[in-house]
This record gives C-alpha cells, structure tokens and sequence, in this order.
C-alpha cells in the first residue's frame, strides 16, 4: 500500500462520507461552446475566434453529494459594469488582473469555510491538489487539509473524474440556448460576467447527488483496484 492509499484508507475510516470534501478549481469561457459539429465530410466549416473572457471558478462538494458548497468565481475586474446596481450575486465573486485563484484568496475561502463548520460544530477533511496556490495551513480546528500526491489529480481527484466536466456541460447547453433566442430575434447574443455568474449557479444546481458520489466513487476505486467502502 503507498503512501496515499495509506492516508485516504486512514481518512475514510475517521470520516463519513458526509465530512470528506473535495475542492478544485477550473477555468470557463463566458461563451464556452462545444468544440465539434455535425457536418458533411466534404463540407469546408468556418469558425469565429474563441472567446478569450474567461473566469475561474472554485467548485465544491462532499463525498456524499448531499452539500455543494457556494461556487466562488473569480474574474478580472473588481466592478464590471453588468453589477451595477446588483444588491447581491448569485455567486461569490472575487477579482485580480488574471482571474486566477491565489494562495491569498484560498486561504481566506479556507478560513471562512473553517469558522463555518465550527460554528456548526463539526470537522471534516478537505482533499486539494499540491499547486502553489494551495497553501498549506496549519491553524484549521475544523478542518484537516489532506493533499493529493503530485502529478496523480487526473485520476485521483473526486473533482476531475466528471463533476468538473459535468458543470461546463450544463453551462454550455445554456450558452447555446442563449445563442438560439438571439438567432431567433436576430440579435447579437450578449453574455455579461453577470449572465455568467447565473447561468454557472443554475448549472451547479442541476448537477445531481448521484454524479458526485459517483465520481468520488470513482476516484476512491481508482486506489484501492475496485475495492470500493
């Protein structure tokens, strides 16, 4: 047994599935579409550039599938001008000039997720991958900060085994949808990093109970050659 195998075995006989979390990060396209299209195979297609508006979000959720925790988008600019006169987001919302996620703000989402769940009297383990901006902090009484071996996410992380993948496929449905009233009123389709914001929540909503405990599934046997708890 490695290290790891060792760790999450540990983990998962001190946790229930309840309190096993996973958190990543990932980058969307404001008007992410699908890259591929249905098409005779001597028919030459013509493409527009892809959108460069991109924003990263943070994404969330226990073993159990039963607590998806609030999406944390993080864009370019402090105050687009879609949020004026917005009293609340259906997102959190953070900024900085590359709209990547720093060792700054995963540290105070950590904290604040931490005073949460002492607050509700409880501890949980929140598996993360090793990059730079995942500090390793050491002053967490109610959570335990369990990270992955490196160069292993693909295939170990709960997160990249569909619930990712499985997010950016409902926002693109609803991209597309978008981009079909606008074709039907004969209008540019405009998709604000508010509209955004929307329309990544209502992706997160749809994403059911059973494709995350699947894909932390997934992961888990990954590890132990099919020997699942």
């Amino acid at each position: 047994m490695t290290n790891w195998e060792h760790l999450l075995s540990n983990i998962i006989e001190r946790y229930e599935p309840a309190d096993i979390y996973n958190v990543d990060e990932t980058g969307i396209f404001l008007k992410l579409v699908p890259d591929k299209t249905m098409e005779f195979k001597n028919v030459q297609c013509h493409g527009g550039k892809l959108s460069k508006d991109r924003l990263t979000v943070l994404v969330c959720a226990n073993m159990d599938g039963s607590d998806k925790l609030p999406l944390l988008v993080i864009g370019k600019s402090a105050k687009p001008r879609c949020f004026k006169s917005v009293k609340s987001l259906p997102t959190e919302y953070q900024s900085n000039k590359k709209a990547w996620m720093t060792g700054d703000m995963f540290t105070e989402w950590l904290n604040k997720l931490n005073k949460q769940m002492q607050q509700k009297r409880r501890k949980i383990a929140m598996i993360v991958d090793n990059c730079p901006a995942h500090p390793k902090l050491k002053n967490l009484k109610a959570i335990e900060l369990v990270f992955l071996p490196p160069n292993t996410t693909s295939q170990t992380q709960p997160m990249d085994q569909g619930i990712i993948n499985n997010l950016k496929c409902h926002y693109k449905r609803l991209v597309i949808m978008k981009q079909l009233a606008a074709a039907d009123d004969n209008t540019e389709v405009q998709i604000t990093v508010l509209d955004a914001l929307y329309m990544m929540q209502q992706s997160w909503t749809k994403l059911t109970k059973a494709t995350i405990e699947n894909c932390f599934r997934h992961a888990v046997c990954y590890e132990f050659s099919g020997k699942c708890r």
